[in-house]
């Protein structure tokens, strides 16, 4: 029996701070949402922990654990993690308008493009910028909790 590869302790800790418990199946999502810039769908991470790294799409293959550290998991705790991610604020959830929720790595809030084409999800270059004017002019009493600002564009 191969034995298991040693949990990366910083991911550990990352969790910890978050006030997550790091259970195999929690880093094994955040190996693949957590260590590089990426926006995946809950069905993209489940594709790439149960696939091997050399069958899965070209746009997510080299997000793909190792074989050796993959733990089993299930679509429902693929969902229930990546959403425990989001609140505990180590991802963002993007509402596409395309019926899937797309996982940002970055939490922070910064534009996105969507490709209508493939549905991929991209950050907006920082040279361009999207702005919303007249907050103040909202009613009173109003509290804010998300901004979300989404090009959704078509390659020509």
């Amino acid at each position: 029996m191969a034995q298991r590869p040693p949990p990366d302790l910083a991911m550990v800790q990352r969790l910890r701070n978050a006030g997550l418990q790091p259970t195999r199946q929690r880093l094994a999502v955040a190996q693949v949402m957590l260590t590089r810039p990426t926006h995946l769908t809950a069905d993209e991470v489940l594709k790439l922990l149960l696939e091997p790294a050399s069958s899965a799409p070209a746009a997510i293959k080299n997000k793909a654990p190792d074989a050796d550290s993959r733990a089993p998991i299930s679509r429902a705790t693929v969902y229930a993690t990546l959403a425990q991610f989001a609140q505990a604020g180590l991802l963002r959830e993007l509402h596409t308008g395309t019926g899937a929720v797309v996982y940002d790595s970055n939490p922070t809030l910064h534009p996105h493009w969507i490709d209508l084409d493939s549905g991929q999800a991209h950050d907006l270059p920082p040279e361009v910028a999207l702005r919303v004017d007249g907050l103040d002019k909202l009613p009173a009493g109003l509290q804010i909790e998300d901004v979300q600002l989404m090009l959704r564009a078509r390659r020509t």
